[in-house]
């Protein structure tokens, strides 16, 4: 009598689960692949060059010099060069931060307490601290190959005024127009999608009236002095030793209040709504393909 044999089946098993667990893992590698190009794709670059940083102002119809806005932390205007770098064309938005959070075990914004229609993945990432938002855009250099960080003030206002010119706003003429290049009375109360209104001439959205937008600095009162690369990374002034700088005027506000030379103080620990994120790399080159890190 034959017996039959019966077949082992648990290395098919094993090879299925296995199967699983590739699948498992490689779910988030082909989100953050995604990833990657879509930050290659959002890197606009910024010559570097030499500007006036602060409240230029202008010259009137009656050939009067006028400040663009009430904000006296903008003076005294001073010289500032910088280097070339790159800066994001797009806030950070919800989808892109929600897939760091959950790669690095981080709370996800989205899901803590934003209003559901506000918080899309193509919204602006609202309510993450200044630490957590400096910790995505190093991790995002990471992924990259390139260094990674928030902008300095100097770096953001000058890419905000696309290269240092005379503007009160960074829209696509410098001018203040809702509905057309910036929001209407209806829509201050909200953030919007990301790229809603046309760029400045740089080709950068919303630097002027989505979110309010954290640079790297600690609040320093302005001098005159000449500066190169200026970066304010230790607290000196003990008037604001536990506040970081925002810039972008958040969404509401009038004319003179969301002017692009508005400094606004902020814990770093500020959890808030209105706050988001922009990147920028420190490489004096345009950045167009991924580097391998070491």
């Amino acid at each position: 009598m034959s017996v039959q044999k019966i077949p082992n089946i648990w290395p098919r098993f094993g090879v299925l689960a296995l199967c699983f667990s590739v699948l498992a893992a490689c779910a988030p590698t082909e989100e953050i692949n995604a990833l990657k190009q879509r930050t290659l794709d959002n890197l606009v670059f910024v010559e570097g060059g030499t500007f006036m940083m602060g409240d230029v102002g202008y010259v009137d119809e009656n050939g009067q010099k006028q400040i663009f806005g009430p904000d006296a932390d903008a003076f005294p205007v001073h010289q500032v060069t910088l280097s070339s770098y790159s800066i994001f064309k797009y806030e950070v938005t919800y989808a892109d931060y929600d897939l760091f959070a959950e790669v690095t075990a981080r709370d996800i914004p989205s899901q803590r307490f934003r209003k559901e229609e506000y918080t899309g993945p193509n919204y602006p990432v609202s309510g993450v601290t200044w630490h957590e938002s400096r910790a995505y855009c190093q991790w995002l250099g990471e992924q990259i190959g390139y260094p990674m960080d928030l902008p300095t003030e100097a770096q953001w206002e000058y890419a905000a005024r696309s290269r240092g010119k005379a503007v009160a706003y960074a829209t696509d003429n410098g001018k203040f127009e809702p509905g057309r290049n910036i929001r209407d009375a209806k829509q201050i109360w909200h953030e919007m999608p990301v790229g809603s209104w046309p760029p400045n001439p740089l080709g950068i959205h919303d630097m002027t009236g989505n979110v309010d937008e954290w640079t790297l600095d600690w609040w320093h009162p302005y001098n005159d002095k000449p500066k190169n690369d200026p970066r304010y990374e230790t607290v000196k002034y003990q008037e604001y030793a536990s506040h970081k700088v925002t810039r972008g005027s958040g969404i509401i506000g009038g004319r003179g209040q969301i002017t692009l030379y508005v400094r606004v103080v902020r814990e770093p620990d500020n959890t808030g709504s209105g706050i988001g994120i922009r990147c920028v790399a420190n490489h004096p080159e345009p950045i167009t393909t991924l580097r391998e890190t070491p």
